[in-house]
């Protein structure tokens, strides 16, 4: 008998970003996205933590 050539299954890849999700936190943001109290965007999407204003 001949055996038939049969694709092989490709693997989706998990984008670093995807994958490092859950490890990687941003200081300042809350897990629903939203900012903590005392921290605000900056210039560039960058969070910083809020200086009080003199």
């Amino acid at each position: 008998m001949v055996n038939k050539k049969t694709k092989k299954k490709v693997k989706k890849r998990i984008s670093a970003k995807r994958l490092c999700s859950s490890v990687i936190k941003r200081e300042g943001v809350k897990k629903d996205g939203t900012l903590k109290k005392g921290y605000r965007y900056v210039k560039g999407g960058r969070v910083v933590k809020a200086k009080a204003k003199k």
